[in-house]
Parts: structure tokens; C-alpha cells; sequence
């Protein structure tokens, strides 16, 4: 066999590859003088059929069996020969080729981009640094007796605070737009659920009322279809009531899962998650401030291919997120900047695994998997399922060694500390 390569791009190379035809016809003679043991056809008994007639009824069929046969493998052998790492299928150009010729064919294909990773230990990272204080364990005890909270109707106008229940049909230049209406919402004045305009103007209606609404979507609007577009909107008001708060008493603790009702126990289980939700959200920020200086100070080409599948699943994904049924409102230049920001950073973990020689971590593993589980009904049927799933347990698997690079990478760097509050750190975007 005999190879040649040619560099046709920065990453796009182009394989010629030609196998002698007598390796050819020897694979398809000891192929079809195998056939002649097996092959069944009539007028001859099993294991009789003369090579001459196998020849003539399958010699076709088996030329172009070990022509495919013959390529795959080697193809596989050229890319070992030349050490290269293909970034997808190849593109393969058979040329002419008669039946006692040899095979020859061009294998183009993109490769893994070579990637020289910036020196970590010269990387300055932020860490977040925060605690769960006294007044945060209050302040979600004043959030759970607002979840909680008892609505009586009134008959007066409505005030900031209240709940609003409406009907609201909403348009753009005189036409509906899909989300643009409901009926029977409720909004808690004040609560920002609704449009800040919106809100403003649902202050001193009464149940009754029918009014119109102009609101303006802001200009960052999360459908750009409606950033920046004044809508109108007509309303009508069901009802108005006004709200009590639980007392914080034993029978409300009770309702909440302590079983003891004292306000010492609801605190201390407070306590504790919110220390588990603050921890994870550390981690979450020392993994962004990683991510970003490691996208910062790796840039190198993409495999188009690999960029242009990656483009396909962020457009899924946000199809499905936004449960839209075609794409064509969402912005391009953004889905596209995502892939690239996707592929590049899994190029580079995978670069820092093959380098650093970092092994998967399988008891961390378990524990993810046990962690999950224990949110369910029948834990040991969640860990059943991830153990037996190669799909779900890769998931997990993809997600540990994430965290290891995470780990080794802010080992390396310098790290300097930044104080947050544990609203900063749950409520606030970094």
C-alpha cells in the first residue's frame, strides 16, 4: 500500500491512498472460494457448488464487497501511518479504476487543530468567598411565609403588594403575538413578573375594570422578535386581593417538613442548605472565571465540520428551550459565537486531560450518581439505571472530569479571593 500526503489548509489535509490490485483479487478469490463451503443454490448439494459458478452468480457483488472492505481499512491504516487525528469522516474521491487495476482513492479530511495550551500557573482567577449569615436564614424564612402567603379578596383599588388576577390580550401594530395573552393571571404588584410598565398600570384598578395597557419590551428582551416593540394590551380585572402573612408559629413549621415545629430545627436545616446551594454556587463561579481565561488565552482554528455540527446543537438547543418551531427568529451571529466558544473550550479539556494525563475520577462519580438518586422515590433504581445506561453515566462521567480540569487548572493558577454576600452570590449574574 502505498500513501502520500498533502497539506491543503491550515487543518484540511488530503490522502492519497493506492492498494496493488493483486491484494485485491486474492481477497476476492479467497472470498468467494469461501462462499463455495456455504453458498446454497439449486442443483447443487451444500458444500459442492463448482468456484466457477460462484464466480459467475456473486463475482460482482463480492469485487465491490472487497473494494469497500479494502478502503476502510486502509484508510485506517493511512491515518495511523501518518499519525494523523481526523476531526470527522472523511470525504473520499475514488479515481478510475478498472477491475484488474489498482485501488486508488483520495481521503480528504480536517484534523485536530494542534493546540500549544498557555501556561495555567501565569493565569490570574477570582474565587468567590462567602458565608451564610443569621439574617440569610431569616430572609428565607421570610421568603417561605411569602410562598406561603393567605390572599383574602378586597373591594378597594389595587395597591403594590396586592394580587391581581387578569385577562390580557396582548398585540403588536394591531396583531396578536404568540405569548401575548392570558387568561386568569395572577401578579403580585411590585413582584416584576410582568413588564415594569405593565405592573404600574395595574396599580388602583378595581375588579371590573377593562383597560389598555402600553408597555415597551426592553431592548435585551430574551425573544428579540419583541426587544424594543411597544405592545398594547387589553385588560380586564377579575379580582384584587390583599395578602396576610402565616404567623411563624408551630403548625406553619410543621407544614414545611420539621416535624418537631420549633423554629430552632427550621433554622438549622435552613442553615444547612443554604450552605450546600451556596457551596455549589462557588464552584460555579471559580468554574466561569476558569472557562473564561481559558477560552481568553487559547485561540486556534476550529474543524469547520465540527463547528458547523456544533452550530446545529446549540440551534436545537435553544429551539427547544424557547419551544419555538423554527429558527429563523433566532440570532445567528449568537448561536454561532456559542458553538465556537463550546467546541474551542472542549478542545482545550481534552487537550489538558491528554497532557496532565488526568484520570476520571470513578468514586467521584458514584457519589454524583448517589447524590441524584437520593432525591427519589427508589434511589437504588436511579443507580441501577445510571450504571446500566452508557449514555446517562457518560453524562455524569463528562461532567466529573469537567471538574477535575476545573480543579488541576486553579491548582496551577494564582487564585485571589472575592468577598460576596449569599445574595450576590444566588441572585446576581457575575
Amino acid at each position: 500500500m502505498q500513501v502520500s500526503l498533502e497539506t491543503t489548509g491550515t487543518l484540511e489535509r488530503k490522502i492519497t491512498v493506492e492498494v496493488p490490485g493483486e491484494n485485491i483479487r486474492t481477497a476476492v478469490e479467497k472470498k468467494l472460494q469461501d462462499m463455495t463451503r456455504t453458498v446454497k443454490l439449486p442443483g447443487f448439494r451444500p458444500g459442492k457448488v463448482p468456484l466457477a459458478v460462484v464466480r459467475q452468480r456473486y463475482g460482482k457483488q463480492v469485487h465491490q464487497e472487497v473494494l469497500a472492505d479494502t478502503m476502510q481499512t486502509s484508510y485506517g491504516e493511512a491515518i495511523q501511518q501518518e499519525k494523523l487525528r481526523p476531526a470527522g469522516p472523511p470525504q473520499v474521491e475514488r479515481l478510475d479504476q478498472e477491475a484488474d487495476q489498482d485501488l486508488k482513492y483520495v481521503a480528504t479530511i480536517e484534523v485536530y487543530p494542534e493546540i500549544e495550551l498557555a501556561d495555567a500557573s501565569a493565569f490570574e482567577i477570582e474565587t468567590a468567598q462567602a458565608e451564610v449569615t443569621a439574617e440569610d436564614v431569616e430572609g428565607m424564612i421570610e421568603k417561605l411565609r411569602t410562598q406561603k402567603m393567605r390572599w383574602r379578596l378586597v373591594k378597594r383599588a389595587a395597591a403594590k403588594e396586592d394580587r391581581v388576577t387578569i385577562d390580557f390580550k396582548g398585540t403588536l401594530d394591531g396583531e396578536p403575538f404568540a405569548g401575548g395573552s392570558h387568561d386568569d393571571f395572577e401578579v403580585v404588584l411590585g413582584s416584576q413578573a410582568l413588564l415594569p410598565e405593565f405592573e404600574q398600570q395595574l396599580e388602583g384598578v378595581k375588579v371590573g375594570d377593562a383597560k389598555p395597557i402600553e408597555a415597551r419590551f426592553p431592548k435585551d428582551y430574551r425573544q428579540q422578535d419583541l426587544a424594543d416593540r411597544t405592545a398594547v394590551f387589553e385588560v380586564s380585572v377579575k379580582r384584587v386581593e390583599a395578602g396576610k402573612l402565616p404567623e411563624l408559629d408551630e403548625h406553619f413549621i410543621r407544614e414545611l417538613g420539621i416535624e418537631d415545629g420549633k423554629v430552632e430545627t427550621l433554622s438549622a436545616r435552613l442553615q444547612q442548605n443554604l450552605e450546600a446551594e451556596l457551596e455549589q454556587r462557588k464552584k460555579a463561579f471559580g468554574k466561569d472565571q476558569v472557562m473564561q481565561r481559558l477560552f481568553e488565552a487559547n485561540q486556534f482554528e476550529l474543524p469547520q465540520k465540527l463547528l458547523a455540527d456544533e452550530v446545529q446543537s446549540v440551534r436545537q438547543q435553544a429551539m427547544s428551550n424557547l419551544q419555538l418551531e423554527d429558527d429563523s427568529k433566532l440570532p445567528q451571529s449568537l448561536l454561532e459565537e456559542q458553538a465556537k466558544r463550546r467546541l474551542t473550550l472542549g478542545l482545550i479539556i481534552g487537550e489538558i486531560i491528554r497532557q496532565n494525563q488526568i484520570k476520571l475520577d470513578t468514586g467521584r462519580v458514584a457519589q454524583h450518581i448517589e447524590a441524584i438518586a437520593a432525591g427519589y422515590d427508589k434511589p437504588d433504581d436511579v443507580v441501577q439505571y445510571y450504571n446500566n445506561s452508557v449514555e446517562a453515566r457518560a453524562g455524569i462521567e463528562s461532567q466529573v472530569m469537567e471538574e477535575q480540569v476545573v480543579e488541576w487548572v486553579l491548582s496551577q493558577a494564582q487564585q485571589t479571593a472575592r468577598s460576596f454576600t449569599f445574595d450576590e452570590m444566588v441572585n446576581s449574574q457575575h
